[in-house]
């Protein structure tokens, strides 16, 4: 039986070569149909929680980074989207960043797909958008672990990363949560300073996208958003968190932030530890849906030559519109403590 607060250790089961995700129906689900490198993620039950993809066949243009698509309520609800028409980069759930300027590179590198917003000209196609690379990666009993390098145009690598994706089910207060975890190990191996930036960084206001990304379903158009009592620090006393506008969430900072759609809910939580403590929310409900955790939405970030960023965020997603509160409970029993990078890569 399962306890409140107790979340059910998780599997990533490696499956081979070109591979065919079926939803819930049974069908073959067009989008990942023949992608190799596709991992289903899965909780201890066997219910698919998401399929993670290498990104590596994606355009180049559109920055390739492994993404996890589809992800999946309790219930096998999609609540991501992948390749939407007015923005064929974004790709379900991952770690996008729109500009980071490297030692050498003649443009900001783009991680984050599409064109680069410039100061004083607008967005413009340059040649400048990069990959993630994966090199390597294994599971372990409860989770998979990749080894990225993170890369200019050209080729030429100038991050590390360690990444861990983790899943488990998590019953508060009688509602069902899929959660997925992940830790990030970021290394500068670049030889010089890297810079870490955004749209509103270059100029452009309430543009500060790039972190933890997910890019939501259709069905999410129009959806509430739920944030955490400004009164209340809900990590550490349960309550109610409350109904607010796109507009207020925006460039906000909390500890999390929630939307709920008719059929879908998801909540996106920080760690209180990642590097500047909480960051700011970069939040659309209409016409384009989308969830970020943005810790370069102002403010860019320095990392120094073989410096170390430590990240770790957590994605929940639960079947049908749930009430304010669950979401405060919700987002208090996610956050876990952090984990060193011993802890977190696979044997």
């Amino acid at each position: 039986m399962d306890l409140p607060h107790r979340t059910r250790r998780a599997r990533a089961a490696r499956l081979p070569g070109r591979t065919r995700h079926r939803g819930a129906d049974g069908r073959a689900c067009g989008r990942c149909d023949g992608v190799s490198g596709a991992v289903d993620v899965l909780t201890q039950d066997g219910r698919t929680a998401g399929v993670l993809l290498d990104g590596g066949r994606e355009p180049s243009a559109h920055s390739p980074r492994p993404f996890l698509h589809p992800v999946l309520t309790p219930g096998g609800r999609t609540v991501s989207d992948y390749r939407p028409a007015d923005h064929l980069w974004h790709w379900g759930l991952g770690i996008a960043v729109a500009t980071i300027d490297v030692v050498g590179q003649e443009h900001p590198v783009n991680l984050w797909g599409g064109p680069t917003y410039v100061r004083g000209e607008g967005y413009v196609q340059l040649a400048n958008n990069g990959s993630q690379r994966l090199r390597h990666d294994a599971t372990s009993e409860d989770a998979m672990c990749q080894q990225l390098a993170w890369c200019a145009a050209d080729g030429t690598a100038f991050l590390s990363e360690e990444r861990t994706w983790s899943v488990g089910a998590v019953p508060v207060d009688g509602v069902e949560w899929f959660r997925t975890t992940v830790r990030s190990r970021w290394r500068n191996i670049s030889g010089g300073a890297l810079v870490f930036g955004s749209p509103t960084t270059a100029g452009r206001p309430d543009a500060g996208y790039g972190g933890f990304f997910l890019r939501l379903a259709p069905t999410f158009d129009g959806a509430d958003v739920v944030a955490a009592d400004p009164d209340v620090d809900r990590l550490r006393a349960p309550g109610t968190g409350v109904r607010v506008h796109e507009a207020q969430a925006m460039g906000s900072t909390g500890p999390w932030l929630g939307m709920k759609s008719v059929d879908a809910s998801v909540l996106m939580v920080q760690e209180p530890g990642n590097p500047g403590g909480y960051s700011p929310w970069f939040v659309r409900s209409a016409g384009t849906p989308m969830l970020c955790a943005a810790p370069f939405f102002r403010t860019v970030m320095r990392l120094e030559p073989a410096g170390i960023l430590d990240w770790s965020w957590s994605l929940l997603v639960a079947d049908g519109a749930v009430g304010e509160a669950a979401f405060a409970e919700a987002a208090r029993v996610a956050v876990l403590p952090r984990r060193g990078s011993a802890d977190t890569a696979a044997a």
